[in-house]
This record gives structure tokens, sequence and C-alpha cells, in this order.
């Protein structure tokens, strides 16, 4: 039986090793990101800002608050994108109510799994919502990578 020390020096041990910094299997490092996103010269709430590695398919994403600051998360909450090069996009969406439209048939809305989509109006100009299309592109270097965007028409 264990005693109480040899019991807490084992737990520091294992402490110890589990936050090492080693990069699971499968993943890439990450380094932490923050992101302000002003547009005409006012932050954005709400928007969606996504870094997409250049050498992984998995992308950083976040969500501005009211400052318009995005933490991104890659694999856990914020620790930030893959270190490299990435492609930046920035998106605000909103449901359109003018683009909706009533069912031509009203019996379809009792149709099981049947759910007509609301159409979707761009808060922000489309072109940042796009990686070929945006024309941000960051490199993520190890340590804390903080960026700003100011986005116009």
């Amino acid at each position: 039986m264990l005693a109480n020390t040899q019991v807490l020096g084992l737990l520091f041990v294992f402490s110890a090793v589990a936050g090492c910094g080693s990069t699971p299997a499968g993943q890439r490092p990450t380094a932490p990101v923050e992101v302000t996103i002003n547009y005409k010269g006012s932050p954005v709430s709400g928007a969606t800002v996504t870094f997409i590695a250049a050498e992984d398919p998995k992308a950083a994403t976040g969500i501005t608050n009211s400052s318009g600051v995005a933490r991104l998360t890659t694999y856990q909450a914020n620790d930030g994108a893959v270190i490299g090069s990435n492609l930046v996009t920035v998106s605000k969406m909103e449901v359109d109510p003018k683009g909706e439209k009533p069912l031509k048939d009203p019996s379809q809305a009792d149709t099981v799994g049947y759910t007509p989509l609301s159409p979707l109006k761009s808060l922000l100009p489309k072109k940042y919502s796009m990686p070929g299309t945006s024309g941000i592109e960051e490199t993520v270097v190890k340590g804390k990578n903080t960026f700003k965007y100011e986005l116009s028409d």
C-alpha cells in the first residue's frame, strides 16, 4: 500500500508528463491566435473567423465578441491555429426574412423530415467568406499570434 506522500509524488509525475506540450498523434502543432475584425471602422460581433492551414485539412475557427475579437480553436478550446501558412476567411450571416417563401403545397408542411431552408444574407462583403477571394493569408508562428483586419467593401 502506498503512503500519501508516494501517491502525491506519483500524481505530480503524471501531471508533469501530461503537461509536457507534446502534440497528440495525428495533430499538427498549433499556436494561440487572437484576431480582431473591424468593418467600416467598427468592431464586428458574431463573425466567424476561419484559418485554413495549407498543409492540414483541419481548420481553426472562432467567433468574434462584442469588441470584434475572436480566439481560434483547432483541436481544443483556444489552442489557436496550425503553425505555418493559413488562408483566412471571415463571414457573418443572418436569415433573410425577405427571402422566405411560403410552401407551394401546404401538405408538405406535415412531411416528416421536410424543412424548407431559410435563405441567408451576408452582413459582410462575400469576398471575405471564401479562401480564394478573401485576399487574406497569414503565417502562424510559435508563441502568441495577434492579427487585426479592417474589412471594406
